[in-house]
Formats: structure tokens, sequence, C-alpha cells
């Protein structure tokens, strides 16, 4: 399974070719955003391609597939990735590839989680990683598609649903777990304790003033007129 991370996915290349040199090669693959691109092109033995074209990517030529736009969707509008992944991939799709693959993204609107196991690979791959916010989302199956990561940034899950029966994971953000901790109490909080002593203020101000009030208002409760005795 290979995890969604942005640029640390290129770890991705020497896992595969790790286990590819221990003799072991995945029958299911499923991978979330650049995890997905990996594992889409590896699946198309495209792999040899992508890591020639990752280890000549420089900083300049990494900014000159980020094709900046106003007022669409996204900041990016992706299409120079899209047109460098048809190239690799053509009109290759899932019942293309020798391996069962999955590619995760989530489902605007709702969050739900999507497989996407037919169709044209490249257009998976996009919807996969479409970072919101960054690139635009994908319209794929009647459904506007965003980045998986959201939703199942490991999909152990999606594989173990294809019929993996040992599941190897690639994740790409483990120091970022085990960081956090349970704090049970917040702290004090300064505009809280002041609101907070204001209503008692104006709850004791209005204790004071309520006995006056009451005296007052019996005056103003007697009547006015005389009463003529019989």
């Amino acid at each position: 399974m290979l995890g969604g991370g942005a640029a640390r996915g290129f770890a991705h290349i020497g896992v595969l070719r790790t286990l590819m040199a221990h003799g072991i090669r995945p029958d299911v693959i499923a991978g979330t955003s650049i995890g997905a691109i990996v594992g889409g092109l590896y699946a198309a033995g495209q792999l040899d391609a992508f890591e020639d074209w990752c280890r000549q990517l420089t900083r300049r030529r990494a900014l000159g597939y980020l094709d900046f736009t106003i007022g669409g969707s996204g900041l990016i509008s992706g299409g120079r990735l899209i047109r460098k992944l048809e190239d690799a991939l053509g009109d290759a799709s899932f019942a293309d590839l020798p391996m069962r693959v999955a590619a995760i993204a989530t489902e605007i609107g709702t969050g739900h989680e999507i497989w996407l196991t037919r169709g044209r690979l490249s257009e998976a791959m996009a919807a996969s990683y479409a970072l919101p916010g960054i690139f635009p989302p994908k319209l794929i199956g009647g459904r506007w598609l965003m980045d998986g990561a959201l939703v199942n940034p490991l999909p152990i899950s999606a594989a173990r649903a294809l019929g993996a029966r040992l599941v190897i994971a690639v994740n790409l953000n483990t120091d970022n777990f085990g960081r956090g901790t349970i704090i049970q109490d917040h702290g004090p909080n300064a505009e809280d304790d002041a609101r907070r002593a204001q209503r008692e203020f104006n709850r004791s101000r209005r204790g004071i003033f309520r006995p006056i009030g009451c005296f007052i208002g019996s005056f103003s409760a007697r009547p006015t007129g005389r009463v003529s005795r019989p």
C-alpha cells in the first residue's frame, strides 16, 4: 500500500525496487495521492521512465510544471502534469493492468471515500492527488473528486477488500504520528474569565437594586384616588 505524502512519495520507488530485488511482486496495489501515481505507473510498466524523470527533476523544471491560474477552482490548473501522465500512459485503463489497482479519492460535498478501480488510469491519478485549493477537482463517474489523503492516507482497507492477504504498507508520514497527547483541560482563557466576571458583576448590581425597585413599585401600585366613606 502506497500512502500519500507529496514529494516524499518518490521514496515509493525505492521501496518497490527493494521488493522486486527480493523477488516480491504485488498482486494488488492501492495508492493514495502520490502513492496512486507511483503505484499506477509501476503496474503499467512505466516505473523506469518515471524514475528517470524524477532524477532529472530540478527546482526550475518542477516550477515549469506548475501552471498557476487565477479564478479557477485551484491555484494550479494541473494541465501540464496531466499531459505528462497521459504521455506516459496514453489511454491505458485499469482493465489493461496485469494486477488489481485502486486509486483513493474523496468525494466533494459528502466526504465519501471513493475507490477508483476502472476507467482511464491518468484521470484516476489526477483525482487522487487533487489537493483542495491547489489542484482542481476531477469529475469522474458523475462525482467531483479530490485528494484521497483527506479520508484514507494509507489505504490498507482498500487492499484488503481487493483480496490482499499479506499487506506491505508504506507510510510516508510516520514521523507525524505519536506526537499528540491528551490535554484534559485547555487552561485559562483571559477573555472568558473577563466575560464571566462582568456577568457576575451585572448580576450583583441587579441584586442590590431589586429591593429598591420593589419599594418604588409598591407606591406606584397604590390607587391615587380617594375612597368616599358611606
